[in-house]
């Protein structure tokens, strides 16, 4: 330890030396950690287990269609949603599933809330759930609780409201939603528009009458001059949360009979086979495979390197060039060190523990630029947050919510450090290993002849 605190002050006192050799080093290596870290930390919002949105990692999202034999070569697809039986009778009954929830996101909405004093009115974007849905995302409640069970299953006027609804409309304790009364029974801090699944400004079941929600709306199959009516499809999009041990693949083997069995009672009542065809993606390969939604491919490790590769040879660009040039400045800074190094070979100084300094004094410097670099990443994002181009990576485009505000655990999560120092070192290397070492292979009397 005391080595390494010898290595830090040579390092600083080397730094206080060279200012404008210090400065510039920190400045390209801050510009080169920044252009890394804005893609790093894109990809952590978008993958990172972040609240509301806590159980990405545990979170999957199932779509299916049912395609009779008779048209599966024309590519027709039937109900890619889910019924409330479907949940209900199927997923919920799974020993792998903790919760599942039905979802008509906020996206498809967008109605007309008024205080019942009717002194203000505003547009708001309301998500239609169910109860499971709190279990699934951890919205912060800042007053009351969920709709509960019973208040879904009866389909009452309940809702749930982001902050900033309830303090538009002065803290009332009821609301017009389409000119319907509605009862405020809690209020929940409100979630950025990066986490689309949990964001809304207003969460209300989706058993309530009159607002246009259709859960359980399906378009039967035709067989001839009569319709099969298919009680698992219907408009809900379903998130399905694992247990705590199970994986995709549990979740698969147990689904599978089922699957089965519900695709042969459809097929006896068409009076022909009809496929029940699901696909189940895990969070990470829903958001990495949105270069090729289309794709119905099973998941694995190679199909996730590949997805990783373009922002993986990406980063490693933006650290390349710049470490080009600061290599090109250190190998400067060591012609002019020349003599130094030669004097300490001469009183037995090693060649190794030479390298190890320059490698430590460069690290220092990298360190600091890295600093500078992750600080300029945040000011980046945040500058952008609300352009158009960027909103379009994570809400999609008839999304209402715009609320662009960001979270600390965007910005800094184990990982992301983890990323940023590998960076800092990755950099360091490149840039000061190879000039060091060609510089300290000179001889000791060149060394010595070269002038200060």
């Amino acid at each position: 330890m005391s080595k390494f605190i010898l290595f830090v002050r040579h390092a600083v006192a080397l730094i206080r030396e060279d200012k404008l050799f210090s400065s510039i080093y920190v400045a390209g290596t801050a510009v080169a950690i920044a252009s890394a870290m804005v893609i790093a930390i894109v990809f952590n919002m978008m993958l990172a287990d972040i609240p509301p949105e806590s159980h990405r990692s545990r979170t999957l999202y199932p779509w299916g269609e049912f395609i009779p034999e008779s048209l599966a070569e024309q590519d027709v697809p039937y109900h890619q949603g889910f019924s409330t039986t479907a949940i209900d009778s199927c997923f919920r009954q799974m020993a792998s599933v903790e919760a599942a929830t039905g979802i008509i996101p906020a996206m498809q909405n967008r109605r007309l809330a008024v205080a019942m004093d009717g002194l203000l009115s505003t547009s708001v974007s309301i998500t239609a759930t169910d109860p499971s849905f709190f279990r699934l995302f951890d919205l912060r409640f800042l007053d009351g609780r969920p709709f509960s069970e019973q208040e879904f299953r009866s389909g009452e006027r309940v809702c749930v409201i982001a902050d900033k609804v309830w303090e538009k409309i002065g803290g009332e304790s009821s609301i017009l939603i389409n000119n319907l009364p509605f009862c405020v029974v809690g209020v929940v801090k409100a979630v950025s528009a990066f986490l689309e699944d949990a964001t809304a400004d207003a969460y209300v079941p989706y058993t309530v009458d009159g607002l246009g929600f259709f859960p359980d709306n399906r378009n039967p199959l035709r067989n001839g001059d009569n319709f099969v009516d298919v009680s698992y499809s219907g408009n809900l999009n379903l998130r399905i949360l694992l247990r705590d041990g199970y994986s995709r693949q549990d979740f698969l083997d147990e689904l599978e009979p089922l699957r089965q069995h519900y695709g042969a009672i459809i097929s006896a009542q068409m009076g022909e086979k009809v496929e029940w065809s699901l696909t189940v993606r895990s969070h990470f390969f829903r958001i990495m495979n949105f270069f090729r939604p289309e794709s119905n491919e099973d998941q694995n490790l190679a199909l996730g390197a590949k997805n990783l590769m373009v922002p993986a040879l990406l980063m490693l660009f933006f650290l390349l060039l710049p470490a080009i040039n600061l290599s090109g400045l250190v190998s400067n800074r060591m012609e002019a060190r020349r003599a130094e190094m030669g004097i300490r070979k001469a009183f037995g100084a090693k060649r190794r523990t030479l390298l190890s300094e320059v490698i430590h004094e460069n690290l220092m410097l990298t360190l600091c630029g890295g600093a500078v670099g992750w600080v300029l990443s945040w000011l980046f994002i945040l500058a952008i947050r609300s352009n158009a181009v960027f909103l379009q990576m994570f809400v999609s485009r008839d999304q209402n919510v715009v609320d662009t505000g960001l979270q600390f655990q965007m910005f800094f999560t184990p990982t992301l450090f983890l990323i940023v120092f590998l960076c800092c070192v990755l950099l360091n290397l490149m840039a000061a290993l190879i000039p060091a070492w060609r510089s300290l292979r000179n001889p000791i009397v060149e060394s010595l002849s070269q002038k200060k």
